[in-house]
């Protein structure tokens, strides 16, 4: 009977913050695509929320259909109308669904604004977006043909736009891109995208031809569907993948935007307005920029894990805090060689037997004293136990654990100095315990596990080289190619910027009435992404 009542005390303890739980309303959308000359590219969603109610501390995204979604971690990230910046938690849920959550569970408060910064690698070749086809008159071209994902709780949204850094430079820097779109007839939309959007063609990083499909008031669930053609000579694709050829685009494509002389005076006229208000946007910008002092995380890679720190690295400095498994990170061993030594140590250990290697089930035998592992071995022994098998997520929660902790302890360290300190912290251990001379003929993993293993104060069996404890890391389920540590190739400014929202709404508005040019489905069923809690 306690237990009941314990239960309903917590239901009661946990029931305001259910009901605080906030709402939202999406105010814009901006997606951007830097699009690589092999179908590859960086992904942008820019998404601005109006907090209707509660406290909101995130949102659901999802609804990118055969998209592979690898989530960049480290440049995702908010901030709110007061300037306050976040870091994101990004927990992936079934389905190819996100939970989209401010770190550390923090929320933004009824009446202001929070804009989303969410980043991450695809691949739209693969995903058959994007394709080789010819035109009626014999030129070679290659298709785009994808829309950004649907939202919800969007009836109030200003604009959605969707912007493609295409592969191909301009030739001239003193040129106008639209003049060379239309002279060499570079671009060729469907009629029904002409209509349905307002279409820039912009000058945008490095010189890169700039895309800018435009719907001011587009309402809730807008389905932001483009189709366009380019050059085949801008790409370089390999073979389109199987499952990829019948998503081939099977409508009459369109002649190039039709030059309009009217409309090409106008925007000479303009033209001049629009870059003024550019180049003060952009001095804006940097000016705000000049004034942050945040930390950003961007080079820490897990395939395999390697580590190279920015401008914040001292040089020298060595990070000697670390424990056995965060220096194995460090040491930029696989992760899939640590989570099998780690296994490899509680079979030696007798916690658990190997039931089966592919797929991998172990049984247990003895449980450990809890007490006497580290934060990382219990999270491991608690994966194991329940069922006896290990699961992407668990393994995603214990790396991304081991990546925070990391970052936090060693953010201004050394690199090269931090793994010296620890190749010789391992290699003087292996000496004094009389093995020096396997030293040279044995892998960093290897020796690392020599380290980890016998130094470990709980391990009671020593190993002397008589297994392969990495002899498990192909059998372990653990992929991390939807989430990434690490910087990205990308020319598409991913930072956040805290003039964002002041400057954006008149900037915006000046930029598309001055330089939009007039020339300008089905649905992701229920797969809209929104959903703001």
């Amino acid at each position: 009977m306690l237990s009941v009542w314990r239960l309903l005390l917590l239901f009661l303890l946990l029931l305001p913050m259910g009901v605080q739980a906030g709402k939202g309303n999406i105010h814009f959308v901006e997606t951007i695509v830097d699009l690589k000359a092999d179908g590859s590219a960086v992904v942008l969603y820019q998404v601005q929320w109006k907090v209707a109610s509660g406290q909101m501390h995130g949102f659901y995204f999802q609804g990118n259909d055969r998209l592979k979604v690898a989530m960049a971690v480290d440049q995702a990230g908010a901030v709110d109308s007061r300037g306050n910046q976040y870091r994101l938690d990004l927990r992936k849920l079934s389905g190819g669904k996100w939970d989209v959550l401010l770190a550390d569970g923090q929320g933004v408060p009824a009446g202001q604004s929070v804009t989303f910064n969410l980043p991450f690698r695809t691949d739209f070749h693969a995903a058959g977006y994007l394709g080789p086809t010819t035109a009626e008159d014999g030129r070679e071209l290659v298709f785009f043909n994808w829309a950004p994902v649907q939202w919800d709780e969007a009836s109030r949204q200003d604009h959605y736009t969707l912007k493609i850094l295409t592969p191909y430079r301009l030739p001239d820097e003193s040129v106008n891109p639209r003049s060379v779109v239309d002279t060499e007839r570079l671009i060729l939309t469907e009629p029904w995208v002409n209509e349905k959007y307002l279409i820039d063609y912009q000058r945008g990083p490095n010189n890169r031809l700039l895309l800018v499909f435009h719907k001011n008031n587009p309402g809730n669930r807008f389905h932001m569907q483009v189709q366009f053609y380019m050059p085949a000579d801008w790409f370089q694709l390999n073979a389109l993948p199987a499952q990829a050829v019948s998503t081939l685009p099977t409508q009459r494509r369109a002649s190039a935007s039709s030059p309009n002389s009217l409309l090409l005076v106008l925007g000479l006229a303009v033209v001049g307005a629009f870059f003024g208000v550019v180049k003060g946007k952009q001095r804006s910008m940097l000016k705000a920029r000049e004034g942050l002092d945040e930390i950003r995380w961007e080079n820490l890679d897990w395939t395999p894990p390697k580590l190279i720190l920015s401008e914040f690295r001292k040089p020298g400095k060595v990070c000697k805090d670390l424990t056995s498994l965060e220096a194995a990170f460090y040491l930029e061993i696989p992760f899939k060689v640590i989570v099998s030594s780690m296994l490899n140590s509680m079979v030696l250990e007798g916690f658990v037997e190997i039931e089966s290697e592919s797929p991998l089930k172990v049984k247990v035998l003895n449980p450990p004293n809890l007490h006497e592992l580290d934060e990382y071995e219990r999270m491991f022994w608690e994966a194991l136990r329940d069922d006896g098998e290990l699961s992407q997520a668990e393994l995603e929660d214990l790396m991304n654990t081991a990546v925070k902790k990391v970052q936090l302890k060693a953010w201004d360290a050394d690199v090269e100095a931090t793994q010296d300190y620890y190749r010789k912290k391992v290699n003087d251990f292996i000496h004094q315990a009389g093995d020096g001379a396997a030293i040279k003929e044995q892998s960093d993993a290897i020796n690392w596990y020599f380290w980890y293993h016998n130094q470990h104060p709980y391990y009671q069996r020593h190993w002397n080289y008589d297994n392969d404890p990495a002899r498990l890391a192909t059998d372990m389920p653990v992929t991390v190619d939807h989430i990434i540590h690490g910087p990205l190739d990308t020319d598409i400014a991913l930072e956040l910027n805290v003039c964002h929202d002041a400057c954006h709404s008149a900037c915006h508005s000046a930029c598309h009435s001055a330089c939009h040019s007039a020339c300008h489905s089905a649905c992701h069923s229920a797969c809209v992404s929104g959903g703001s809690h």
